[in-house]
């Protein structure tokens, strides 16, 4: 049988890459909103990877076990969380992991013309009491973290 949590990991890799191209700019062929909602569905994704992972009867005990720790030990992880769960039910209704408030703050967005088409790349900030933080560094550093925890329990 296949692990089923591999579908949610590779499915945070699929929106990270769209986050890439967003970052780098990409043919701007869709309403700027919808920019938006991936960098929603990418912080969506990641956190809920690991509901995938503690479900997964693929996947020992003892590393459903673990994977709440590793978020709780990893600040990206845990502005992820918060964004989620700030996401999912408009406010944060749980108590915060990363004690940071962190919040969707200022979108750059920037539009190069030329070529026959239009090209957009979108700087979107999170805004922490630790200061603001690159939305897209941010994802970055979330699929780190997955991979080193996977990586180091042979899941990846």
């Amino acid at each position: 049988m296949v692990a089923k949590y591999l579908e949610q990991y590779k499915r945070v890799r699929r929106w990270w890459t769209r986050l890439e191209s967003l970052d780098r700019g990409r043919v701007h062929e869709v309403e700027s909103e919808n920019y938006v909602d991936e960098i929603y569905a990418f912080f969506l994704n990641c956190y809920h990877l690991k509901d995938w992972i503690k479900n997964d009867p693929e996947v020992s005990t003892t590393v459903q076990q673990q994977v709440e720790d590793h978020i709780n030990r990893n600040r990206s992880l845990k502005l992820c969380a918060d964004l989620c769960n700030s996401l999912k039910h408009l406010v944060l209704t749980k108590k915060q992991r990363s004690g940071e408030g962190p919040a969707f703050g200022k979108k750059d967005y920037a539009l190069k013309l030329g070529g026959g088409r239009a090209r957009i790349a979108l700087n979107y900030q999170v805004d922490t009491t630790g200061g603001p933080v690159d939305a897209f560094q941010l994802a970055s550093d979330c699929v780190e973290a997955w991979e080193d925890f996977l990586s180091a329990r042979g899941l990846c």
